[in-house]
């Protein structure tokens, strides 16, 4: 019997074009070693909103000079307003070389801000968009990396524990990596120790056992569902679930089922197609098999399917948040506040 390709809710992925912070930067001119009056040059452009351009020219700087003058120019005590001018400065400059470091420059920086809840807010903002952004290029690794970092300086943050696990999920079924979901997995388990109800995340708890391949666990939780409240992304995503965890049990009929429902929700999505149509060919019925398959070829591809929309989620707006913060910064006036 034909079965369901593993993942299926991660659709292969032809075309994925991202304006992004981090993505494929052109290289920057190499400017020998930098000094702080060099520093505080671009700092003052970034008051005008040339975050992107100073950016650049602040990456093509020698690392080593870099990161002494972030550091000569943190000990000089700066503004509130500076410091998150500055973190924002090596974001920019992330995108063009050495990101590591200046990513790390920056939650030095916003580690500097003197009001405790300000800066909770700030790196909270800071981190979840970085993350965001590896997470929509499919960069695993870096995301994860990110992610880890914002909870070293924020440790037990619970929206960054939550944007976290939507990201380990989506790496560890994309990649196959068994490391990511035992991570996703204890993530979820501390956080609905403290939200037991939260129908999101046990939708994620669903999808993590069905790709430990712990299949009688994942429809138990599927069907404790059944009666939730929740969105239409979530549904779908909880009806895949149950689709992928019929066809693996090979209980074609309640995945038809299932699959049936996805596709009514969202014609648009490949994946509920590719599994209607799975779960009509193991039962035999190549002809509705090929209606499904056919319906799914001739719609319009337009705008992020709604899988993606569901993986994605936050991710897709980082651009926004980034630009809320310069907006912010910029907003603040030239002097900004005083320590």
């Amino acid at each position: 019997m034909p079965r369901m390709p593993r993942g299926l809710f991660i659709p292969v992925l032809v075309v994925l074009v991202v304006c992004a912070v981090f993505v494929a930067p052109a290289p920057a001119a190499a400017q020998g070693r930098l000094d702080m009056d060099d520093y505080l040059a671009l700092l003052a452009e970034t008051r005008e909103g040339l975050f992107i351009t100073s950016g650049r020219a602040l990456a093509g700087y020698e690392s080593q000079s870099v990161e002494r003058v972030a550091h000569d120019f943190l000990a000089g005590s700066p503004t509130d307003e500076d410091l998150k001018r500055a973190a924002l400065l090596h974001t920019e400059a992330a995108g063009h070389a050495v990101g590591e470091l200046h990513l790390r420059l920056g939650s030095d920086l916003l580690q500097a801000l003197a009001d405790p809840a300000v800066r909770t807010e700030w790196l909270r903002r800071w981190w979840l968009a970085v993350g965001y952004s590896f997470q929509l290029q499919l960069a695993t690794s870096s995301g994860v990396a990110a992610f880890e970092a914002a909870l070293d300086d924020l440790p037990g943050d619970r929206d960054i524990r939550v944007a976290f696990v939507s990201a380990l999920w989506m790496f560890g079924r994309q990649r196959e990596e068994p490391a990511y979901l035992e991570r996703a997995y204890q993530l979820l388990t501390e956080l609905l120790e403290e939200t037991p109800d939260d129908a999101p995340l046990l939708i994620q708890r669903a999808g993590v056992l069905l790709d430990y391949g712990l299949l009688d666990d994942a429809r138990e939780q599927v069907e404790a569902l059944e009666g939730a409240r929740i969105g239409a992304l979530p549904r779908l995503a909880l009806l895949m679930i149950d689709g992928e965890a019929a066809l693996s049990e090979g209980d074609f009929v309640a995945a038809e089922a299932a699959f049936a429902q996805a596709v009514r929700r969202a014609r648009r999505s490949p994946a509920a197609n590719a599994g209607l149509v799975a779960a009509r060919l193991s039962l035999g019925d190549v002809e509705g098999a090929a209606e499904a398959a056919a319906a799914a070829l001739s719609r319009r591809v337009s705008g992020w399917e709604p899988e993606w929309r569901y993986w994605l989620g936050p991710a897709l707006e980082y651009q926004e948040m980034f630009q809320a913060m310069k907006d912010e910064v910029r907003a603040s006036g030239p002097g900004g506040d005083s320590r």
